[in-house]
């Protein structure tokens, strides 16, 4: 294939990804999200980029926003909003099961919500792109998880944007909690 129909072919298949999902499942995430004490979130590998730029986009909304394992992240619990992206390993069961029992609501962003991580958490957002290529997952030709983790940063930034959009948050606060320590001269100030 050329550029040309690489581009073509990636972005149509994020775009079918991102049609397919469920609105009513997207409004209880953006729900809880605004109900939360404190919201975590955890993924792993490449996953863990998109969780990142998610959980920098809600600090910046003024969410008291956490990455699971970091070392400033407090205890979870009564109130708190865990957010597992992906959510398909041991690993990850274990951190929705320890969140589970210190009370914290479970939320998962994730292109298999039948599975066991899914029957424990209290929400799911269906992302069903390819992972493991099984009927339930938009098929890519990229390989790997690459379709999902495209998909999901392009969720988490859509989402972004429903959240200003919902809670009103004021775009120039946002522009003010960004660091300032990236020596761009009187920005934003």
């Amino acid at each position: 294939m050329t550029y040309r129909q690489l581009v073509d072919t990636v972005i149509q298949e994020n775009k079918t990804v991102l049609d397919k999902v469920d609105l009513q499942e997207l409004d209880v995430l953006i729900e809880e999200i605004g109900k939360a004490k404190t919201i975590q979130l955890y993924a792993m590998g490449r996953m863990a980029l998109s969780v990142r730029g998610f959980a920098m986009r809600l600090k910046h909304m003024g969410f008291d926003t956490y990455i699971v394992y970091d070392t400033t992240t407090p205890r979870i619990g009564d109130g708190d909003l865990l957010l597992g992206i992906c959510a398909v390993t041991n690993v990850e069961l274990n951190v929705i099961t320890c969140a589970k029992e210190a009370g914290a609501k479970i939320g998962l962003l994730t292109a298999h919500p039948e599975n066991e991580h899914g029957k424990l958490a209290d929400f799911t957002v269906r992302v069903p792109g390819q992972i493991f290529g099984g009927d339930l997952e938009v098929p890519s030709i990229q390989p790997m998880a690459s379709l999902l983790e495209q998909s999901m940063f392009l969720f988490t930034d859509i989402v972004t944007m429903l959240l200003i959009e919902r809670y009103n948050v004021d775009v120039k606060e946002m522009h003010y909690r960004h660091t300032n320590l990236e020596g761009i001269p009187h920005a934003f100030a």
